[in-house]
């Protein structure tokens, strides 16, 4: 399949942009089914170290309280929320790459808005980002998306 055309200006290529529904369908799975089972793995163990950086990779001495850089980042203000989001952001992208349902897209992105919502009120947000874990429970998500999909092939 053929995802360029020459443009009028043949001195540069555009990317085609599906004109249907069901075009753009058919593009989405053509992405979802050109990952190999090699690079799949690769990118769900991926997508496994970055959820346990950014949520729960330091434990506190003497406390059974895990963090991670979503906390840390979000102590500064407007921008380490803003990067933990574009982070979670390309999480999601990857999720959609690997197939997730729609359903289940839609439930991480509902964790990734309260996450970023509510960790910008002060104080309030970043104890917060200590106990909601947006990207763990995103993993958590996946790994139970992934393992229905495997059951049905």
């Amino acid at each position: 399949m053929n995802i360029r055309y020459l443009s009028p200006n043949s001195s540069r290529l555009m990317p085609r942009r599906p004109g249907t529904p069901s075009a753009v369908r058919k593009a989405g799975k053509h992405v979802q089914h050109s990952i190999s089972r090699e690079d799949r793995e690769k990118l769900i163990k991926r997508l496994q170290t970055i959820a346990h950086l950014f949520d729960d990779a330091v434990a506190l001495p003497g406390t059974n309280i895990k963090l991670g850089w979503d906390a840390v980042l979000g102590l500064i203000p407007i921008v380490g929320d803003a990067s933990t989001t574009a982070v979670s952001a390309y999480f999601l992208w990857e999720a959609y790459r690997l197939g997730a349902s729609r359903w289940t897209l839609i439930k991480m992105v509902w964790n990734v808005l309260i996450d970023f919502i509510i960790g910008f009120v002060p104080l309030v947000g970043d104890l917060f980002d200590v106990t909601f874990r947006a990207n763990r429970r995103n993993m958590k998500l996946l790994e139970k998306e992934l393992s229905k999909q495997s059951d049905r092939r």
